[in-house]
């Protein structure tokens, strides 16, 4: 028999899965837990309770689903977007928005079963805003209760592929709105609102007759002028016979403009022009063919003959609209789908992901997030294509030190080929890594990507390794794959105060992995809501989460915001909630560790009301600091066995953290699998009040923090230092020690120290 005192100093690995229980030579083992349930992990090793939820509305209809999206202009200007079926509404500083007494709501295209692909990118008070069935918007916010969301109205493109086949579009008109004939079938009904690039200018199609007719609006072209083909009116042209000798050789003849406007008006070699208004009749032409533009003079092909006159009359010169096959459609369109990313990166907005393109990227002109403009300037408008041997759907899009492009088949990397931004001339796109994205938007934590694999159970940290000078995906969740097993649904980041990845499960539970890599901490934890929900006859003994959104918040803390689902009085009722503070101050009666709670202060009071989203629970009370009795939600109220001036109620939750088996004290080897008792057990506390230990949940012993100083029913201040315990665990070969908190109170564990014996046998 061997004595053993082990030191369980941190729990920086966090819950551990039940396939390494055999693992003790894994140098995680020591640090981590066979169960952490609503505990957070600090980076420094600590474990603590995590903080309770307050409530801040039910959803617009519990009957649909809903979605939280952040919007932050700045820390002090943040707000949580609450998506339902066809609208959003807006919630700040722990409530809702309101305008003359009603929620302020805006109405949106997105249908209840469509929010989970909205995809989102944000610079200012602009949010755009991409689902792969409707048309990119944009949503704007001039003050609080002031918000927009529009449909984007892009310039220029961005277009697919030149025609390259016989067909031909003729416009009616060079300006206003068009009819636009093609030679061969082309147009579908659900082309309406798509661009289309004809001659030297743009329209957008605003009605459909049949497959070879539409009627389209003339756009701005890539000079500012709305028009399909140039005209220019001026005094100041004169018109040069470029054979005055007579001499019969092939020549050119020219138009001159002493006001030199010819490029700036948009004419260009190749182009066919009208011309009349000229007092010469022979120098008024049906079709002339250009073959050389500078800025004040026209040089024509050698089968147009122009005579000799003076600038004076009112010329006027006209590009030709004719049958054209040089024509290409816009990339966006319902026909074709919308695009299903976007990010911004190096000043350009990026879109990605049609339905007729999954795999292309479509880069903005540089600093100008709306205008696809093309050509090989370097600030031009930019369309790439993944270029693989399978189709790679793309999933996201993300901006970091470079552009990261998530693929259902595999991770890529833009960058420009030399040190440079990226341009028309130097992007290259490089695979990384094979391992396929699920369609979940990532999350970006410093220079590391964190991304949902394509089955959804694994969370990957893309980072580039020096080593390899490429990027490397590993597994996050491969000491714990257990905790992600149901599929992870919606990730967000919280970065204070622990740096905290959340993520939402498809079975409605939250988990939370703490993640510094640079202190070696990728510890996850399971969080279990207060309060259950039941549907077509299945019962969740926990509030069900659906999702979840963090935004920068007070006291240097980020707000995490939910919506859970829960059964209250036989209805579904979807509510929004956030975490409160877990840096309370010290004073205990700010301790709020309930879930779905509200908060009562002020005068001393016996009945509290204002709970009926919580009619008919049972509800766990702290009351000026002090535990009470559990009551039931009556009318919207509870009474109180004594009056308080501060009271936190909501539903009850329970924190649990379980050791891993303890391998002490074997003098033969490892005291694994071996008969031992533990006699006793320091727990090292930081601020805490209240706890139980014991050897599994069914045996434990509660620890006492209140002495005979302490008058029943006042508030224990918090308890800072060791706390020893006498076990009653008995001889046993596991080992376990069990802690855990079941009242609205503070917890913060450690470290612990059992002593035990171990029997070598």
């Amino acid at each position: 028999m061997a004595q053993a005192s082990p030191i369980l100093s941190n729990f920086t690995a966090g819950e551990l899965s039940p396939r390494l229980d055999g693992r003790t030579d894994v140098a995680k083992y020591g640090n981590g837990c066979k169960t952490l349930q609503n505990f957070v992990v600090q980076p420094h090793g600590g474990a603590s309770r995590r903080s309770g939820t307050k409530f801040v509305n039910e959803v617009k209809n519990s009957a649909h689903n809903a979605r939280l999206i952040p919007f932050e202009f700045n820390v002090t200007q943040s707000y949580i977007l609450e998506f339902g079926d066809q609208y959003f509404r807006i919630h700040k500083d722990g409530g809702t928005v309101t305008s003359s007494g009603s929620a302020v709501e805006v109405t949106t295209p997105y249908l209840q079963t469509e929010l989970a692909e909205l995809k989102f990118t944000q610079s200012a008070d602009v949010m755009y805003i991409v689902h792969p069935n409707h048309a990119p918007r944009k949503i704007t916010r001039t003050s609080h209760t002031a918000w927009t969301i529009t449909e984007v109205a892009f310039r220029r493109g961005p277009m697919q592929d030149a025609n390259t086949t016989t067909t031909t579009l003729t416009a009616s008109a060079r300006t206003g709105n068009v009819t636009i004939t093609a030679s061969a079938d082309t147009f579908a009904s659900t082309d309406v609102g798509r661009l289309v690039k004809l001659h030297n200018g743009y329209a957008k199609i605003s009605s459909f007759t049949n497959a070879t007719t539409v009627v389209a609006a003339v756009q701005e072209n890539e000079l500012g002028n709305t028009e399909l083909e140039p005209s220019y009116t001026a005094t100041t042209i004169s018109f040069s016979e470029g054979d005055p000798s007579s001499t019969g050789l092939e020549h050119n003849d020219r138009m001159v403009d002493t006001a030199g406007k010819f490029v700036e008006q948009g004419f260009e070699v190749g182009m066919s022009v009208v011309i009349s208004g000229a007092s010469n009749s022979g120098n008024n032409k049906s079709s002339a063919l250009i073959v050389q533009v500078t800025q004040d003079t026209i040089l024509l092909s050698p089968s147009v003959d122009l005579v000799d006159e003076a600038a004076g009359q009112s010329v006027t010169i006209a590009g030709v609209i004719s049958a054209d096959d040089e024509w290409s459609l816009g990339a966006f369109s319902a026909t074709t789908g919308y695009p299903a990313a976007v990010t911004f990166y190096q000043s350009r907005l990026v879109f990605a992901a049609t339905t007729a393109q999954p795999q292309t990227v479509f880069f903005s002109v540089s600093g100008d997030f709306e205008n696809f403009t093309g050509g090989v300037d370097a600030a031009a408008a930019l369309i790439y294509t993944l270029g693989s041997n399978q189709v790679n759907v793309i999933r996201y899009l993300q901006s970091g030190r470079v552009l990261l492009v998530g693929t259902s088949g595999g991770e890529f990397v833009v960058t420009a080929s030399e040190d440079a931004p990226i341009s028309p001339t130097n992007t290259v796109i490089r695979r990384q890594a094979t391992y396929g994205s699920a369609d979940v938007q990532p999350v970006q934590v410093g220079n590391v990507t964190l991304f949902v694999q394509r089955a959804r159970r694994k969370l990957r940290e893309l980072v580039f390794d020096l080593n390899t000078d490429s990027y490397v995906a590993p597994d996050m969740t491969i000491l714990a794959e257990h905790v992600t097993e149901s599929g992870i649904k919606e990730i967000s980041l919280q970065q204070e105060p622990n740096n905290v990845v959340w993520c939402v499960l498809n079975n409605g539970k939250l988990v939370g992995m703490t993640y510094r890599r640079e202190e070696d901490v990728v510890a996850w934890h399971q969080h279990l809501m207060g309060g259950s929900f039941t549907e077509s006859g299945t019962t969740y003994a926990y509030g069900y989460v659906e999702s979840v959104a963090s935004i920068a918040g007070d006291l240097d803390e980020d707000t995490v915001y939910l919506i859970v689902k829960r059964t209250i009085g036989g209805a579904t009722k979807r509510y929004v909630e956030f975490f409160t503070v877990s840096d309370f101050g010290d004073d205990v009666a700010d301790a709020f560790f309930v879930d779905c709670g509200l908060t009562y202060s002020g005068s001393s009071a016996t009945s509290i009301s204002g709970l009926t989203h919580l009619e008919g629970q049972t509800v766990s009370i702290l009351a000026n600091g002090a535990t009470h009795p559990d009551r039931a939600v009556s009318s919207g109220a509870i009474a109180l066995a004594s009056s308080a001036t501060k009271a936190h109620v909501g539903l009850a939750y329970t924190s649990t953290l379980q050791t891993m088996r303890l391998d002490a004290g074997g003098t033969e080897g490892t005291s694994q699998g071996k008969t031992k008792r533990v006699q006793d057990v320091t727990l090292r506390l930081f601020e805490s009040v209240g706890a139980k230990v014991g050897s599994s949940t069914a045996e434990m012993d509660r620890i006492p923090f209140r002495s005979s100083a302490d008058s029943m029913g006042s508030a224990i201040s918090l308890f800072t230092g060791d706390k020893f315990v006498e076990f009653r665990g008995g001889f046993e070969t596991d080992g376990f020690v069990v802690v855990q908190q079941d009242q609205p109170l503070p917890l913060t564990l450690l470290s612990i120290i059992p002593r035990l014996q171990t029997f070598d046998r």
